[in-house]
């Protein structure tokens, strides 16, 4: 089935690299925040970065769309009732009118309608689609601040979500967070199926990673304590915001060295294929020995831009 993955604007590239390590797609055309490629229905609220998804009707010119329009048996999209929304155009009443007359005893119904018939305008093109589902919602209701087991250096869960969606784990697989802090990375990957387990080497951090678990009522998880330059798990992923600054001191090692101890030993256990996905500021440098690397840059505030790297052992 064909769909549209209409983007936030906040990040396009993480929005784009989001949907295509989910669905797992090469083959795929974008318009500026419009994505539309062909897959397999799956569970869409699981994506952070994209807007809505919807299913494609047609692509057009600007000055085709009045015929195009006209082209469409609008009658096999139709439920019950209908309204028309449209983003950048400023035709939507005549737009609305000329699928009303391709329509039997058309229904209009603004909010809430069973046909939500949706048109993109992306530079020279009009993307046409059905609503399927809005998405990306609910995360400002579950911000750091309020876990019970809050640290300042938690990462939001918008952007924790979209890193375990970047390891392309599925519903049911094992994903991994050596670094697991309190529990944010788990918690996201919890919420959408996977079985999680976390470790950390701070006790503290780990009494934080349970109680706020136990909040989001996850219940197939099992976190340790453990050096996770040595620690070795068998898991389908592996997604981990490593500490930096302050937070890296218990493991009495200068940044870099851990990081790239960690990267070793994961390296040595990960099973050819599976993705570990590390965020750390841009300022880092490291030796990395996984040879497959996608970098995605998310700017948090003028001081700090976090990158993201997906890395793949080969």
């Amino acid at each position: 089935m064909k769909l549209i993955f209409y983007l936030k604007g906040e990040n396009i590239d993480l929005a784009r690299e989001e949907v295509l390590a989910i669905t797992r797609s090469k083959d795929y055309k974008q318009y500026d925040r419009i994505l539309v490629l062909n897959t397999k229905r799956f569970n869409y609220s699981r994506l952070a970065f994209t807007k809505k998804v919807l299913k494609l009707v047609f692509i057009s010119g600007i000055k085709d769309l009045e015929s195009n329009i006209k082209k469409v048996n609008w009658q096999r999209h139709y439920k019950n009732d209908f309204c028309v929304r449209s983003h950048d155009l400023d035709n939507e009443n005549k737009i609305a009118d000329l699928i009303w007359y391709k329509l039997k005893n058309p229904k209009v119904k603004l909010e809430n309608s069973s046909t939500r018939i949706e048109f993109f305008k992306q530079k020279n093109k009009i993307i046409c689609g059905i609503l399927i589902e809005d998405v990306g919602l609910g995360f400002q209701n579950r911000r750091p601040h309020q876990r019970p087991g809050f640290h300042p250096s938690s990462m939001i869960p918008k952007l924790a979500r979209a890193c375990v969606n970047l390891s392309g784990i599925k519903e049911r697989e094992k994903l991994y967070d050596p670094f697991c802090g309190t529990g944010g990375m788990l918690i996201e990957a919890g919420m959408i199926g996977c079985k999680i387990w976390g470790s950390d080497i701070s006790k503290d951090m780990l009494k934080k990673t349970e109680i706020n678990l136990k909040d989001a009522k996850i219940k197939n998880y099992k976190i340790f304590e453990a050096d996770a330059t040595k620690s070795q798990v068998n898991c389908n992923a592996i997604v981990t915001d490593p500490p930096y600054g302050k937070s890296s001191a218990l493991y009495k090692k200068d940044r870099t060295k851990l990081y790239e101890e960690f990267l070793n030993n994961a390296y040595n256990y990960l099973h050819k294929g599976t993705k570990l996905v590390m965020v750390l500021p841009t300022t880092i440098k490291f030796k990395n020995p996984f040879k497959k690397v996608k970098t995605i840059d998310f700017f948090v505030h003028f001081s700090m831009t976090r990158r993201i790297y997906v890395m793949e052992k080969d």
